[in-house]
C-alpha cells in the first residue's frame, strides 16, 4: 500500500534516531596534505560549479559570517520502502546525489586558503516537504583529510537533522530557510546528544537499549541534556547511561577546547533524575572516550 504525502511526513523521525543510517552516506574521503588552490571569496561559486559541471546537480549556496550554506532541492529523498523496511532510508539515487554534494563541499573547503568555521548542507524533498540537514565543523574535515582523525570519528562529529518541513514543498531556490551563523556551543550541544543517541542504537547495543530521546541545547551559559533511554535487556558488559553522557560531554568539550560555559544539567526523563555539574567539575574529569 502506498502511503499518502501527509502520512509520510508524519512518519519522519527526528535525529538522533536515524543518525546511524544517515552517517552511512558519508565517504572515508581522500587523505594527505592538500595545498590551497581556491580563494575564500570563490568558495560558494566553486561548490555550485563543481556540482553542476561534474554531477549535473543544481545547488544554491549562501555565505554568512562563519557558515557556508548549501541548498539542494530534490524531488525525492525517502526510499519507497521507508517505514516498512528498517534498513531502507534514502532512495538509492538520492544517496548518490547527496554523497556527491558532500564530497564536493569537502574538496572545495580543504583546497581553499581561508574558510568559514562551519558548513551546513540542506537537502529538501520538494514534493513531500522533508528537510535533511548536515552541519559540520570545517576544521574536522581538514583533520580527516590530513589523517589526524579517522573518517569514522569525523562522521560522528557531523550534526544531522531530519524533519518534516511542509514549507519546503516547491522550493527550488531555498527560500523556505534563512541562513544564519552557527554557534560552537549549539553545535556541541547537538553533537553530544546525537553521539549518545547513536551509541545506544549501534549494532552492539541496540538489542539492549531503546532510545526514545536524546537532546541537547545551550542557554544562558549552561548545557542542558535531556534523555529517555531504557535498558530492555542486560548487555554483555555493564554500561551506565549517565556515565556515557558525561564521558561524551567531557570528550567533546575538550576536543574542541570549549571552556566558555558555566555548567551542565543532565536530566533522565524516565526517572526525572537530574545531575548538575559546574565548569570546573566537568573539565577536571578524565577524557573517557
Amino acid at each position: 500500500m502506498t502511503k499518502s504525502k501527509a502520512s509520510l511526513r508524519n512518519s519522519v523521525k527526528p535525529a538522533p534516531l536515524l543518525v546511524s543510517a544517515l552517517l552511512l552516506l558519508l565517504l572515508s574521503g581522500c587523505s594527505g596534505k592538500i595545498e590551497p588552490t581556491y580563494k575564500e571569496k570563490d568558495i560558494p561559486y566553486l561548490v555550485q560549479k563543481i556540482c553542476k559541471d561534474e554531477y549535473k546537480l543544481d545547488v544554491t549556496t549562501q555565505r554568512t559570517h562563519n557558515t557556508l550554506w548549501i541548498y539542494a532541492p530534490l524531488n525525492k529523498i525517502l526510499h519507497k520502502e521507508y517505514g516498512v523496511n528498517p534498513d531502507k532510508l534514502f532512495d538509492d539515487e538520492v544517496t548518490e546525489k547527496i554523497r556527491n554534494i558532500i564530497t564536493t563541499i569537502g574538496r572545495v573547503l580543504i583546497s581553499s586558503d581561508n574558510t568559514p568555521q562551519f558548513f551546513a548542507f540542506l537537502a529538501s524533498d520538494i514534493k513531500l516537504g522533508i528537510d535533511y540537514t548536515l552541519t559540520g565543523c570545517v576544521q574536522d574535515i581538514k583533520k580527516s583529510y590530513a589523517d589526524f582523525i579517522p573518517w569514522t570519528e569525523a562522521n560522528r562529529r557531523y550534526v544531522i537533522r531530519f524533519k518534516a518541513s511542509p514549507e519546503a514543498i516547491g522550493d527550488n531556490t531555498g527560500y523556505h530557510f534563512m541562513p544564519y551563523d552557527i554557534k560552537m556551543e549549539d553545535f556541541l550541544a547537538e553533537q553530544i546528544a546525537q553521539r549518545v543517541g547513536a551509541k545506544f542504537q549501534d549494532e552492539e547495543l541496540k538489542k539492549y537499549f531503546k532510545v526514545e530521546k536524546s537532546e541537547g541545547k545551550f542557554a544562558n551559559g549552561i548545557f542542558y541534556f535531556d534523555y529517555a533511554i531504557t535498558r530492555t535487556a542486560a548487555p554483555p558488559k555493564p554500561i551506565d547511561i549517565k556515565d556515557e553522557f558525561l564521558d561524551t560531554i567531557t570528550y567533546c568539550l575538550k576536543t574542541y577546547d570549549f571552556t566558555d560555559f558555566s555548567g551542565i544539567v543532565l536530566t533522565d526523563l524516565k526517572t526525572l533524575d537530574k545531575l548538575e555539574l559546574n565548569n570546573t567539575a566537568i573539565l577536571a574529569r578524565p577524557n573517557g572516550l
